[in-house]
């Protein structure tokens, strides 16, 4: 390491400059006048009969923007790029004050479509040209690359250096793939293609992609460039709108994450180090964005670890998404899915990166919790820290110049005649709404808030790429935005936080020192920047890396970690500086091979495959939020054949027999069928529990059956019970139960009534068909000898509790320590409900807890004293805050049930609030599937786009329907207090997705009980993404704070996919997990 007066410091003698007038109510950002900034570019459209939407759809893309200095002044310049204009290049004379140098300079370019653009020193000469991306309808397509004679003049010279690109490109960027230390190119290309090209087309040119097709990469070969896409393993067919870089896995080798418009999948290279890459992005991501546009790579939770965002076309307002975006229609997506790609999605996609296993990461889409998933027409996202406060917050660029998704519109003009000389004409008639950009505020706890209007960045517009630079020197980021048909904007940036800059010098091959990252650490805070300069959409960012410290005025350390694996640290710096780190003074570091203590580790163990029946649940219910005919399957685990190893069963779908797994002395397990195995596939296992139900020794099963498919009331809804004879060997006992004809969902067991023997309560799920109407929930009371196994029905007067609700999941215990169990029930759309035991007679007892409050989407509740104060405690696993589904105290998430169209039918009603007022969830064409009246009413999609909920469906019916709501989707933690339960949220990390099950452990021996969650919905309807942010969470319980969760890297367990339920299991003294997913393989999970 070296002292800080061993380096040259660059103070800022500018920083009051800006500041000096700021008054104590000025927004964060101001919006500078052209008249002031000099910079009055307009990237204008120029339509007529020839070139307009109908000839060529992809004219509203807009144009890039890059920032550099490009004649070494410390003073970062402006190139915007222009389709149907030239290019403008600002020498930036300070003060942000600019002059247009583009005419003198030769960088205007000709009348070439110019989309991307960036900033680079492509010749080691010290001076940064310009790369310039060209697409279009048709004309000369090769792209520029502009040389910086470093007389503020550039010469094109994009073909001696081997780079002319001739695809429909639309953004570059430059990195050093094969670590020779020069820098390579990988050119993002979008090749014209119908709008309404069917899956088949992509899945083909995937195939048979043409070399003007897809993107290619060039090596640098010093003087001049090589294409070695083919080489690299690159060649592939894809509607590229971003290619960004960024090392993913931590390994040093720079990765690379394609973003891709309509079906055509994204792809996320991973370099193998060797020169060649693989695609990994079905492995790496449990979804994608569907109509991909921009994406920015950064550690936005400042864990050292790359995230990134992606941007898509969801509107956050009711009526712009009722009326002009795109829906999501179920054959486009699972033809999709079925070819092969992804779950591709149409919202944001923020990528929070979990963990990383080998060589390979994985990201959680965390964007509804965030609350950045909708941001209409969206562009360009940008991950930057605008108010210095030490985290990156997000500005996307947003708009379209007219609204080709206006359904209105285009549905009318189907109906009309359309001749070459009235597509003018008709692109006029379009409509056009000028909408703003969003920026939010990064909270530190995942989440963001919009701050567009606070920090004064909501003008209206139709903006395309942006970028951000520190144009004055003051230490904060201004942003530049490129717009359709108005003025290009800059806004200054007026934050009073202070900042640490920093300026590379790389080697003779690098010399910006592109793929380095630099570390920052203050007192509180850790922050990581990788440079890399093309970033969100056409655009490319500033050579400087700037931190925001807060009000920080020593920074602890500020380190750079070459490319070469060298590293450079500076300790005790002081605030407002500018620091510049040389390569030359690097050294190799020592590696750290300090390895963390993870607490879990997955296995493979058993190969055994859930398989789901195939059932379209949507055919009755058109409406049905999620599927209800896959929701299993439970496991259940016990030493069955008494030899003291421990064995489990696992429940099959309808067609699927149940599975008994025996445990062999090595830890092995085999697999054993029974007479009734074949002949009772006919059901579908919900939940299933092994208990010494005849108190002979031996463990006997009781299985629920539920599902969907099946009409109501049918004997096939019949729960079963399997006795044991001693050896493992079950017969299944046809009269030992009440014949319950409900459609189940858990079962739970317990002495309630004191006579010695174990009772059950069964959960009932929903009518088949019938959703939200709540099937039958049971009190079962053990009525067995040594003879036989009888459960009958509990009197209704000892249990009048059948109409439930949705249940499920329920648990056993004395909440308020009279000596009797009481239960515990949550479900779909319920309060937690308390049925206290008195003496065997149960009451439903609402003083513990405010009932409404706690009406959520509940799907496992266990009890512990997990503070070991004398009473037992409870956790409840909800839908989490990570669904496009969003429920607060104010502002509910409402079901109403009523046969609305009086057609003897039940029709389904979701509503939800946006800006106050509530409104149906579904749109014009779903919600009149299901009712067709729905479209004589409302005549078209702008008259729905506003119809509030009463409007739609009226009072009166909506008044006399069965009807639910939630007040909260988050999973809690309820404390007893003695009198009463104290609500407590989970941590964050808890609520990317519904808690399906939980368990309960002291996983870290020190005398306070942990839990671990998992869960995921993947069953949900196609407009609304799955709920798949969850890879399990370790939450340790602290006596001072209550439960912490610990994050994927630092505990090791990694519970991905739809996991309906989870056992503790024993294997050769060694405590195992075992999970049971829906339609995937079962996982082991070793407790080290």
């Amino acid at each position: 390491m070296k002292n800080l007066n061993l380096l040259s410091i660059l103070l800022f003698a500018s920083i009051a400059f800006v500041s000096c007038d700021n008054s104590a109510n000025e927004n964060q950002f101001t919006l500078l006048s052209s008249n002031d900034t000099g910079v009055d570019f307009i990237n204008q459209l120029y339509e007529d009969n020839e070139i307009n939407y109908f000839t060529y759809p992809y004219i509203y893309m807009g144009g890039g923007v890059s920032v550099g200095d490009i004649n070494n002044d410390d003073l970062d310049d402006i190139f915007f790029t222009g389709n149907m204009t030239k290019n403008r290049l600002y020498l930036n004379k300070g003060n942000l004050k600019f002059e247009d140098i583009t005419d003198s300079s030769g960088s205007g370019g000709d009348d070439r479509w110019y989309t991307g653009s960036t900033m680079i020193d492509i010749n080691n000469d010290g001076l940064l040209d310009i790369y310039v991306s060209v697409a279009g309808l048709d004309g000369i397509k090769n792209n520029e690359l502009y040389i910086n004679n470093g007389d503020n003049t550039f010469t094109e010279s994009a073909k001696d250096y081997g780079i002319d690109d001739i695809g429909n490109s639309v953004q570059a960027t430059f990195f050093d793939y094969d670590k020779d230390g020069d820098l390579d190119l990988y050119v993002a290309n979008y090749p014209i293609t119908p709008f309404d090209a069917p899956r088949s087309y992509y899945f083909y040119k995937m195939q048979n992609t043409d070399d003007y097709e897809t993107d290619n990469l060039y090596r640098n070969d010093g003087s001049s460039f090589t294409r070695v896409t083919e080489e690299a393993g690159l060649r592939t067919y894809g509607l590229t709108l971003s290619a960004t870089i960024g090392d993913l896995n931590n390994d040093s080798y720079p990765d690379i994450y394609i973003s891709n418009d309509f079906s055509s999948p994204d792809f996320m290279y991973m370099n193998n180090g060797d020169g060649t890459f693989s695609e990994s992005v079905k492995e790496t991501t449990n979804q994608t964005s569907f109509y991909g546009m921009g994406v920015d790579i950064a550690d936005f939770n400042n864990d050292s670890y790359l995230d990134y965002i992606q941007v898509d076309m969801d509107a956050k307002d009711n009526r712009r998404s009722k009326a002009n975006m795109a829906s999501m229609n179920p054959d486009l997506f699972w033809s999709t899915v079925n070819y092969g790609f992804h779950y591709q999605y149409m919202h944001n996609t923020l990528q929070l990166n979990r963990r990383i296993e080998g060589d390979k990461p994985f990201f959680s889409n965390i964007s509804r919790l965030s609350g950045i998933s909708s941001t209409d027409w969206s562009w360009g996202p940008l991950l930057a820290d605008l108010d210095n406060d030490g985290w990156k917050d997000l500005f996307i660029s947003n708009g379209i110049r007219r609204e080709i998704n206006h359904r209105d519109f285009f549905n009318e003009i189907k109906l009309r005649p359309m001749s070459n000389d009235s597509l003018l004409y008709y692109t006029e008639q379009m409509p056009s709404e000028a909408i703003a950009n969003f920026t939010f505020k990064n909270n530190t706890d995942l989440t963001f808030t919009d701050v567009s209007e606070s920090w004064g960045l909501d003008q209206k517009n139709f903006s395309n790429g942006a970028t951000y630079a520190d144009l004055d020197n003051d230490g904060d980021l201004e942003l530049i935005v490129n717009n359709v048909d108005q003025e290009a904007q800059i806004y200054r940036n007026n934050s009073k936080n202070n900042f640490i800059k920093v300026k590379l010098k790389g080697s003779d091959q690098n010399p910006i020192g592109i793929d380095s990252r630099v570390f920052v650490k203050t007192s509180d805070n850790n922050q990581m920047q990788e440079l890399t300069l093309s970033r969100g959409f056409q655009s490319s960012v500033s050579t400087y890396l700037n931190f925001g410290v807060g009000n920080e005025e020593i920074i602890e350390s500020v380190k750079v970690l070459w490319p070469d694996g060298k590293t450079e640290e500076l300790n005790n710096v002081e605030a407002n500086t500018t620091i510049e780190f040389d390569i030359k003074n690097s050294m190799i570091e020592a590696l750290d091979d300090e390895k963390l203590n993870l607490y879990f580790e997955n296995e493979e163990i058993v190969n055994h495959k859930h398989k789901e029946n195939i059932y379209d649940d949507y055919a009755k219910e058109v409406l049905l939020p999620h599927e209800n005919s896959k929701l299993g399957p439970g496991i259940a685990t016990g030493d069955i054949n008494g030899d003291g190893l421990e064995d489990f069963v696992i429940g099959g779908a309808k067609d699927q027999s149940t599975a008994f797994y025996f445990q062999n002395s090595n830890g092995s397990f085999s697999q054993r069928s029974f007479y009734f195995s074949s002949s009772h596939s006919k059901y579908e296992d919900m939940d299933m529990i092994l208990n010494d139900f005849d108190s002979d020794g031996d463990l006997d099963l009781y299985i629920v059956s539920g599902g969907n498919e099946f009409e109501p009331n049918s004997p096939i809804l019949k729960d079963r019970i399997y006795v044991n004879d001693g050896k493992g060997y079950f017969s299944y006992s046809e009269n030992s139960i009440p014949n319950n004809y409900s459609s189940g969902m858990r079962v739970s067991s317990e002495d309630f009534d004191k006579d010695g023997d174990l009772d059950l309560f069964v959960g009932g799920r929903v009518v088949p068909g019938s959703y939200p109407l709540p099937a039958d929930s049971f009190l079962l009371v053990n009525q067995s000898d040594k003879d036989e196994i009888k459960f009958v029905n509990a009197d209704y007067s000892d249990f009048p509790f059948r109409d439930i609700g949705l249940v499920t999941s329920s648990v056993w215990v004395d909440y308020n320590n009279d000596g009797w169990k009481d239960l515990i029930v949550v479900g779909e759309w319920t309060p937690v409900k308390f049925f206290k035991n008195q003496d065997g007679k149960f009451s439903e007892d609402k003083s513990m807890i405010d009932e409404d409050s706690t009406r959520g989407w509940w799907y496992d509740v266990i009890a512990e004293d997990f503070d070991n104060d004398g009473d037992m405690d409870l956790v409840v696993g909800n839908l989490g805050n990570n669904y496009k589904y969003q429920a607060t105290e104010d502002e509910t998430f409402d079901i109403f049930y009523n046969d609305f169209d009086k057609n003897n039918s039940g029709d389904i009603v979701l509503s939800y609030y946006n800006d106050g007022e509530q409104f149906p969830l579904r749109g014009r064409q779903c919600s009149s599937d299901q009712i067709p009246a729905i479209k004589t009413k409302f005549q078209d999609y702008d008259a729905f786009s506003i119809a509030t909920l009463e409007d739609v469906y009226g009072d009166t019916d909506l008044d006399n329907s069965l009807h639910y709501f939630t007040k909260t989707f988050s999973s809690i933690y309820l404390e007893n207090t003695g009198n009463s339960f104290e609500m407590n949220k989970l941590p964050v990390l808890s609520q990317l997705s519904a808690i399906n099950k939980i368990l309960k452990k002291d996983i870290d021996k020190d005398g306070y009980v942990d839990i671990i969650v998992s869960g995921n919905m993947f069953n949900s309807e196609v407009e609304t993404p799955r709920n798949d942010g969850s890879v399990g969470v370790f939450l340790k319980f602290e006596p001072e704070t209550g439960f912490q969760a610990i994050p994927t890297k630092e505990s090791g367990l990694f519970l991905n996919g739809d996991i309906k339920d989870m056992e503790f299991i024993n294997l050769k003294n060694n405590d195992y997990i075992i999970s049971a997913k829906n339609n995937d393989l079962i996982e082991f999970t070793r407790i080290k």
